[in-house]
């Protein structure tokens, strides 16, 4: 490592470490001593923030020698320290080597003297530091003369926390868990040790078939991480802990707030520390620098301590919290305080904490509401809570009791978009749900009765919730017009509302997928976006589902960079609910590489998904994950497994919608095929494709004979030839460019099919087309030409059974500094062809040849041929 060698070395006199708390300098600087122990005399000196203002302090136990009188003396000070270290060097003769721990809290004259025993070449320094307040200015100086080497250690990224845990775990582990544990610990890794300790400690954090995943949202105070706060909390002052208990009761609190109650000293400390931070556009909210600390610090706060502190912080508010995140602060603390909280107040706070998927604090919020016309909408937010944690049963009692029931308008709507939505999880048709929902009608009507100079308004508020449910049970379903023309005639009136906008135009995308336009349908569930804008109220899934037919429309059009990029968008923004939504953004994942011909990672990331989606599956994807992790298992031979994922999808709810319930049967039917028990599987499969014969079902039949021509049935080429025109997209162009080469059955035409395959990311299409194309050859016997086709088949079956990490490992510099033709070349070369022959196959002069492998041969850093088959081997 750098820092040792620089400690060997002549140029540098230090090396300095520094990084907020837990973020490892103690283990680098452990582990730069263990590297030079043999070669060095270690002294070891401790910074304390009870001797920073104290003159040499800290080297008490060097100079107990020194007479009171010399002690302010620099000089005679000097001359003891160097007295003693000689003594230690002399007994070792070996050089000096100072480890200063905590070097910010060093009085500014023991960090002079340091510095000059360094400058003078007397001893060498190790300094580990906070970033803030940093170094002493006497030791920093010796890093701007360039005498000092400095390390600043940042924190983790969410590729290295997701390394770390793989190393720690030494299993499979979700994504979603990765970037949750990275989130909630900032990269710190002493806070990422904590978390991941307790959360396997506590059962939050849990390994179910071989796959590591959360079964509950983290918890913030488990013992490891009690431990590290309280660490914490025992090198600060009185004032300061008092003013981090107060931030942690109330964040975000005005700054003047807490300094008035704590002092300005303490809140300046803490900022200087980064246990707090300044946050608001003038810089007047504190709030903790890692939100995890807030959980632990309130668990240790006892309620009559915190009591206490709430009532001298109320003492000195103009008014109550008007943010979101304060109100939730504020009547969490009051609940656990035991202090009464206005209805009103609890019920906001019960919504907001549903949105933020802390049910816990919701429930605990809504069961508190005593006022009974806030009642019903406070068993609404009970009722959303058990939808989140996909308990529908429980959340439809608690709904169906109140549907159709209040005294007011209001009341009687409340809840009832999520009465729909749960019945739909349920499994009920859109005709029976919407049937049972007429139950508004005679509900309302009475209201109007009641209020007459409000009845207008009360049925149009009726009218315009039925046709809104309506619009939203048929997108769930994917129940949309069979006809162009009776989307046009649905369409006629316009929507009443932002949500009956968007799944009307969600459900134009589902009919516009099942006719094979999935880029149509990715730019209509655009724009369905754009219609629901941001509060979702009732329907805070509605994100959720737009992201599953949004990624759905990429994936059939096989825009995989627009699926990721979906994908990766709404893991940044989706904070707490990713714990919900996470297996669901894992199966589409497995979907893409299984589409990609990837059947192995696809195995590998179902079967995660799977175990995630057990859990908790808001977007009713279970039996859709579970049919494609058959699917793969059954492509890879992994028989055993099959036929447990095939148990999980018959056992499965069918709640899914149209299109995606089609999938999951030919996913079915494909993985029974290839594990060579369904000898109709063909004549299945063209069924599931053309339900209805007279109907325009063509992205439905790409899916299902694209299956068949993998399963090797040339016989549905010509109808993927008819079918070409009306589709969109570069999977269902290169799908049919194989169809046409298989009409033509001609070795240019598979051959460049293959190209095409590829560039679409299809390996086990374009693996089918060199095969194709060598069995052409074989015909004509040209078997050079049959070499090449078989080398270029199994370079694409070798990328399909790529394991993550394995591509980019086969695919490193070597190849990469390589232009395509100079790739293309080294190949041939590897497998034996001649200059000459090597030129008759690329159709190029042979003197061509030659220059791009002498080119290739300077870029590899070989002599020749001799040199090349480890790198040209793909």
């Amino acid at each position: 490592m750098s820092a040792v060698e620089s400690l060997q070395g002549g140029s540098h006199v230090a090396v300095f470490v520094l990084g907020e708390s837990g973020m490892g300098k103690s283990r680098l600087i452990e582990a730069v001593v263990a590297e030079l122990g043999p070669d060095v005399t270690p002294v070891r000196i401790h910074g304390s923030a009870s001797l920073t203002k104290v003159p040499y302090g800290v080297l008490g136990p060097f100079i107990v020698e020194l007479p009171v009188q010399d002690a302010t003396s620099q000089l005679a000070v000097l001359r003891t320290l160097w007295s003693h270290l000689e003594e230690e060097k002399r007994a070792t003769q070996k050089p000096l080597l100072l480890i200063v721990d905590d070097a910010h809290d060093l009085d500014e004259a023991t960090a002079g003297i340091l510095a000059e025993l360094a400058a003078a070449g007397w001893a060498k320094l190790l300094v580990g530091a906070a970033a803030r307040p940093g170094l002493p200015e006497p030791l920093l100086q010796l890093w701007f003369e360039g005498i000092a080497e400095r390390h600043d250690l940042r924190p983790l990224t969410l590729a290295q926390t997701t390394e770390m845990l793989e190393g720690e775990l030494g299993s499979q582990v979700l994504p979603n868990v990765a970037e949750i544990l990275w989130e909630a610990s900032g990269g710190n890794p002493m806070l990422l040790n904590g978390l991941l300790d307790d959360a396997k400690k506590d059962g939050t954090l849990l390994r179910r078939n071989g796959v590591w995943l959360f079964t509950r949202h983290l918890n913030s105070h488990g013992d490891r991480l009690t431990d590290v706060v309280r660490r914490q909390l025992l090198l600060r002052s009185p004032e300061e802990r008092q003013a981090l208990n107060l931030v942690a009761l109330a964040e975000p609190v005005s700054r003047e707030l807490i300094e008035s109650v704590a002092g300005e000293e303490a809140v300046g400390s803490l900022i200087d520390s980064e246990l707090i931070r300044v946050t608001g556009s003038a810089g007047g909210e504190l709030r903790l620098w890692h939100t995890v600390y807030g959980d632990t610090l309130r668990n240790l706060i006892s309620p009559a301590r915190s009591l206490q502190l709430r009532q001298s912080l109320l003492r000195r508010m103009d008014s109550e919290p008007t943010s979101a995140e304060g109100l939730l602060r504020h009547v969490s603390w009051s609940i656990e305080c035991g202090a009464e909280v206005e209805d009103r107040q609890l019920l906001r706070a019960a919504v907001l904490a549903s949105r933020l998927y802390e049910d816990d604090l919701a429930r605990k919020a809504a069961a508190l509401v005593k006022d009974p016309d806030l009642q019903m909408a406070a068993r609404a937010v009970i009722a959303r809570t058990r939808y989140n944690a996909s308990d529908y049963v429980a959340a439809w009692e608690i709904l169906d009791a109140d549907f159709g029931q209040g005294g007011n308008l209001t009341s009687l709507l409340t809840g009832s978009l999520l009465w729909a939505a749960v019945m739909c999880a349920l499994g009920y048709a859109p005709a029976e749900i919407m049937q049972r929902a007429q139950a508004l009608q005679p509900a309302g009507e009475h209201l109007a009765e009641a209020q007459p100079e409000n009845a207008e308004a009360i049925r149009a508020a009726i009218t315009e919730r039925l046709d809104t449910m309506e619009a939203m049970v048929l997108a769930l379903a994917g129940e949309y017009p069979q006809t162009s023309a009776a989307a046009d005639a649905a369409a006629t009136r316009p929507a009443a509302n932002n949500l009956e906008a968007a799944f009307r135009l969600s459900l134009d995308a589902e009919r516009l997928l099942a006719t094979g336009k999935g880029l149509s349908a990715f730019a209509v569930m655009s724009q369905a976006v754009e219609a629901a804008g941001a509060d979702h109220d009732e329907l805070y899934f509605l994100t959720d589902f737009l992201v599953v037919r949004s990624a759905a429309a990429a994936i059939q059009a096989g825009d995989w960079q627009a699926a990721e990029n979906l994908l990766a968008a709404f893991v940044a923004g989706s904070g707490p609910s990713l714990i919900s939504f996470g297996g669901g953004v894992h199966a589409a994942h497995g979907i893409i590489l299984l589409y990609q011909g990837k059947a192995a990672q696809a195995l590998n990331t179902l079967s995660a998904a799977l175990e995630a989606l057990r859990l908790t599956d808001p977007q009713q994807l279970f039996a859709l994950t579970a049919a494609m992790a058959f699917a793969a298992a059954a492509e890879v031979g992994a028989q055993t497994k099959a036929e447990l994922f095939l148990a999980d999808f018959e056992a499965a709810p069918s709640a899914l919608p149209r299109y995606m319930h089609s999938l999951a049967m030919m996913a079915v039917v494909y993985g029974k095929a290839r594990l060579g028990n369904y000898p109709g599987a063909i004549a299945e499969l063209k069924r599931l494709g053309r339900p209805h014969p007279e109907m325009n079902t063509a992205g439905l039949e790409l899916e299902a004979l694209a299956l068949c021509l993998a399963l090797g049935d040339t016989d549905s080429a010509p109808r993927l030839l008819e079918l070409q025109a009306g589709l969109e997209g570069p999977r269902p162009a290169a799908i049919c460019a194989y169809a046409a080469a298989i009409s033509t059955d001609n070795a240019a035409d598979h051959l460049e099919a293959a190209k095409t395959c590829e560039a679409a990311e299809l390996w086990t299409f374009a693996a089918l087309a060199y095969d194709a194309a060598a069995h052409a050859y074989r015909a004509a016997g040209d078997t050079l030409r049959e070499r090449m086709a078989n080398s270029q088949r199994k370079r694409c079956l070798d990328r399909a059974d790529d394991l993550p990490g394995e591509e980019t490992a086969k695919n490193d510099d070597s190849l990469g500094i390589l232009t395509r033709r100079e790739r293309d070349i080294v190949a041939l070369a590897v497998r034996g062809l001649t200059d000459r022959q090597i030129a008759a196959e690329l159709q190029v002069s042979v003197r061509t040849v030659e220059g791009h492998l002498y080119r290739s041969y300077a870029k590899l850093n070989v002599k020749g041929r001799e040199q090349l088959p480890g790198i040209g081997g793909r």
